[in-house]
């Protein structure tokens, strides 16, 4: 049993955790809700030893501690899986895998990985390097490295994004024979509702750095929006998408994309001005390596781009950055921010003409337009995952002609995601022209004049969105035709 009494964790005046006690029983699955900022992730890295309180004890193991390291978090079983894995890159997989566990030679390391991976149902290559994996790729390998360590509480931080369905399905039901076959205790820190619905055994709402309330089954929905938001609950967005222009932003003739591990093309498409086009597909199907290469990360090997009438028949990413190509990555650590500097710090780098007026500056674009309520000196790694992407959106120049997001709701709650939402229309009414990707298909179609489905690594098909559905989208993202697709 896992006791948390009187936890509290103060930055400056921002209350992150505000006297919060809580019990957790081995065995049983719990969520951890509430709006960005809320506390919950400040929380868990208190449990996991990342952060030390201010006051309060824990108790595990029958032991009481003032705070733990993260070391003595792992001697008593408590391992965290981060939004974004704490991994090495640059290493191969293996060599990922056996960080931090006892001494094994690189055949050992292999078969306990084999071993483990037979458990999600999924298949790594050792000696593939970290680096050329999607975010749900790592995030799976970062679960089997815990479970290696003997991890018997596990916090999740985030689990589902960038997993595919199946993965997600394997994932739930390796946590539920944990759960209920092994006494291990499971704590899903997540956005989407409908997991802890689906999933807890008891939900823990969490507002304003304190715990609001602790659900337990039968759920009743509105009350857990309710107590998450108040009485300003969260409503989708309904607004009318964008009118499209009559111009061609972006052509791609016979374009073929190179990353490295596969090529993408002969692509063949053109986006207007006003257009939102949604990209679909299981991860490693091509949509990361399509926006790669829109925005010059990845090289074109064949063909030509044309953006704003200008052709290019090489692309290169700091001569579209000039040209107001804007991308916007899932792994927001390691490819967007860097994690030491501070908002401020990442303001000037981006809008160097505002260093003379930086606290209006960081008022207006990062408070008032996107509720980023952090000092301007924290710094990135410090910001829970939302604010993290709340921070990138902010550094997005307001005249970026094209934009391309992997994930532009990722770590966001229901309320911060209709913001986001209404100012990516907004930008698109203006006449910027946005493709993005998400592993909500919901989320895609209800935002997509169009969307562009990738399967076993080609664009298959290009679905108007009075023809997109869940069921339609699916089937095309594995491999299948159905009725009312067209062909890409």
């Amino acid at each position: 049993m896992i006791v948390l009494r009187d936890i509290s964790k103060h930055y400056g005046r921002v209350r992150a955790n505000d006297s919060i006690s809580l019990t957790l029983e081995p065995g049983r699955i719990y969520a951890l809700v509430g709006e960005n900022g809320a506390g919950k992730s400040t929380l868990m890295r208190i449990l996991a030893g990342h952060t030390v309180p201010d006051s309060g004890v824990i108790t595990l193991r029958g032991e009481e501690h003032p705070g733990l390291t993260p070391a003595m978090a792992a001697r008593l079983g408590v391992g965290m899986l981060y939004q974004d894995p704490l991994d090495f890159p640059a290493l191969p997989v293996w060599e990922n895998f056996r960080l931090s566990g006892p001494s094994r030679n690189r055949t050992q390391v292999v078969d306990r990985l084999g071993e483990l991976s037979n458990h999600l149902g999924v298949c790594f290559l050792p000696d593939e390097p970290v680096a050329s994996m999607t975010v749900g790729e790592r995030q799976l390998l970062e679960l089997l490295r815990l479970l290696d360590l003997g991890a018997t509480t596990l916090i999740l931080d985030e689990p589902t994004t960038g997993i595919t369905p199946e993965q997600k399905r394997d994932l739930f039901g390796l946590l539920s024979r944990l759960a209920r076959q092994e006494g291990h205790t499971v704590i899903l820190v997540t956005h989407k509702l409908s997991e802890a619905l689906e999933m807890a055994d008891a939900i823990f709402v969490m507002r304003q750095g304190r715990l609001e309330a602790r659900l337990t089954p039968p759920y009743d929905s509105e009350e857990l929006v309710r107590r998450m938001f108040g009485d300003t609950a969260a409503q989708s967005t309904d607004s009318a998408l964008p009118e499209i222009g009559q111009s061609r932003r972006v052509t791609l003739a016979e374009t073929v994309f190179a990353g490295p591990k596969y090529h993408l093309g002969p692509l063949n498409l053109s986006a207007a001005p006003g257009e939102i086009i949604g990209l679909a597909g299981l991860d490693g199907s091509g949509q990361e390596l399509f926006l790669r290469g829109l925005c010059g990360l990845d090289r074109m090997a064949a063909g030509s781009l044309t953006l704003n009438n200008a052709a290019h028949a090489r692309t290169h990413f700091k001569t579209l950055r000039r040209e107001g190509v804007h991308f916007v990555p899932a792994d927001r650590m390691s490819q967007a921010l860097f994690p030491d500097l501070s908002i401020r710090d990442h303001i000037l780098l981006a809008f160097p003409k505002h260093a003379a007026r930086l606290e209006e500056f960081h008022q207006s674009q990062c408070v008032e337009r996107f509720d980023l309520r952090a000092h301007p000196d924290t710094p990135a790694k410090a910001l829970s995952g939302g604010n993290q992407q709340r921070l990138l959106l902010s550094l997005i120049p307001d005249d970026a002609p094209l934009l391309l997001m992997e994930h532009p709701t990722r770590g966001l709650d229901a309320g911060s995601s209709r913001q986001v939402w209404e100012h990516l229309r907004k930008r698109c009414a203006a006449g910027a022209t946005l493709f993005f990707f998400s592993p909500d298909l919901d989320e895609v179609i209800e935002h997509s004049h169009r969307v562009l489905i990738f399967f076993d690594r080609a664009l298959v098909a290009d679905v108007p969105r009075h023809n997109a559905s869940v069921e339609i989208l699916g089937a095309l993202m594995a491999g299948k035709k159905p009725e009312g697709a067209h062909a890409a």
